[in-house]
């Protein structure tokens, strides 16, 4: 409240508590005496919200007082793509020339460095070709394509 505003109340009940008072005949009773009680009374609280009006040198709000907590936010993490399980990395396509022609064929050393469980590859498909630089492992590409299996881009 305004201190203006307070200071009239405050010179209002004095002025009526002082008429009332003395309006009435000389005798106290105990009716007076609860009047000149409950006017005391008021008088103080008024003063009281006007002392603690100058003292506190501003008004504080409940949003002064109320603790404010920091909350840090999980790190988000993006979803992974949703990755073809017969699509095998394209990179690991190797051809080699043999005796009997061209063979194509996905490296077992490659695949496994790529993170392919080769473990989970047809055994049917599993070759062995010998070249001029010795012998190679891995899955014929023919069979793999028959069984499902696709080249992803790396």
């Amino acid at each position: 409240m305004s201190r203006k505003f307070i200071t009239s109340i405050l010179i209002a009940a004095v002025t009526v508590t002082g008429f009332s008072l003395s309006a009435a005949p000389a005798k106290a009773g105990n009716e007076d005496i609860a009047k000149l009680l409950f006017g005391a009374a008021t008088l103080v609280i008024i003063g009281k919200a006007i002392s603690d009006n100058n003292n506190s040198g501003h008004t504080t709000t409940r949003r002064d007082s109320v603790p404010t907590y920091h909350v840090t936010p999980k790190p988000t993490t993006k979803p992974k793509p949703h990755r073809n399980r017969k699509a095998l990395p394209a990179s690991c396509l190797r051809q080699h020339y043999t005796n009997n022609g061209r063979v194509r064929m996905m490296s077992n050393h490659c695949l496994s460095q790529k993170g392919t469980h080769v473990s989970r590859l047809p055994e049917s498909c599993k070759i062995r070709v010998r070249t001029d630089r010795g012998t190679q492992r891995g899955y014929q590409m023919r069979c793999l394509r028959n069984n499902g299996y696709t080249l992803a881009s790396n």
